[in-house]
């Protein structure tokens, strides 16, 4: 296990886990049979495979950014058992890091489905909604508000008013429109295919390089080209995305993060042919 923090030139990052749960295992590897998947990532009683949310602290001169928030804590008892939650949150996983939310400068969510943009926001003594970092700015695509604020048949059930909507009135909500740069050597770029607004976060500093793939490549399972989920909106454009990203990785030796693997955080990629990816076997970095 790599120590922590890793460096990408002076930039320091430091993976945590924020969420433990459970999802369909069909839900997340869309039209790949069962007898394929199972073998990467077996399911229990209830067809459920483990999953977390491994988000990024990125300090960036001086700003400390945290990279998807997770699902935070906002659920009833009937939603944690549906979804297998454990006793993780955005607060505990800093904490790990020697952090709090006060601490945070920025906060940046890939897109706003409620696994992604739960942490964003905690729920007061009266049941109320209210953003959870009351220093930071939150940076969401400008097309993924929209979509998140009038969603469509096929995305209603993924977003969560709760988790977003108080961030309008905190002032505090920064929206992108494409690549931005969001503190020194860190920005946001706008992808698309999994949500309207989908975007990956990108570290580049003296000539090293990180990229933070968000649900363009979930886990490490989801390193073949067509082992899409059948969340992503637009699965074409994901597959391109992702066909874009992962090769341009492994030219130039650019280490991945992906969110929701339980066991391995980052990586760095070669070309396995025929559409696949590889990982580098001592290029693991495992999350806090």
């Amino acid at each position: 296990m790599a120590e922590m923090p890793i460096r990408v030139g002076q930039i320091s990052v430091t993976p945590v886990v924020t969420s433990r749960f459970r999802l369909d295992g069909g839900s997340m590897f869309g039209v790949v049979p069962k007898v394929l998947w199972e073998k990467k990532t077996p399911a229990d009683d209830l067809n459920r495979i483990a999953l977390s949310v491994n988000s990024l602290v990125v300090v960036a001169g001086d700003k400390t950014i945290f990279v998807e928030p997770g699902m935070g804590s906002k659920y009833d008892e009937r939603q944690r058992d549906i979804y297998g939650l454990a006793d993780e949150d955005a607060v505990s996983g800093l904490a790990r890091a020697g952090l709090s939310p006060d601490d945070i400068d920025i906060v940046i969510p890939t897109h706003l489905h409620l696994d992604h943009a739960g942490g964003s926001t905690s729920v007061g003594p009266e049941g109320v909604a209210f953003d959870a970092f009351p220093n930071a700015w939150y940076v969401v695509q400008e097309s993924e508000w929209e979509a998140a604020m009038d969603p469509g048949p096929l995305e209603r059930g993924s977003y969560n008013p709760a988790d977003y909507l108080p961030l309008a009135d905190t002032h505090r909500l920064s929206l992108a429109s494409g690549t931005a740069e969001v503190a020194s050597g860190v920005r946001v770029e706008l992808t698309g295919g999994h949500t309207r607004g989908h975007q990956v976060v990108r570290m580049r500093s003296e000539g090293e390089e990180a990229v933070f793939l968000g649900d363009i490549v979930p886990t490490t399972a989801h390193l073949k080209l067509n082992w899409l989920m059948s969340w992503d909106l637009q699965p074409e454009l994901t597959c391109a995305q992702k066909e874009r990203l992962l090769d341009d990785a492994v030219s130039r030796g650019v280490t991945c993060f992906f969110p929701h693997d339980p066991r391995i955080a980052g990586c760095r990629l070669r070309d396995g042919g025929k559409g696949d990816y590889e990982i580098i076997e001592d290029s693991i970095i495992e999350p806090i």
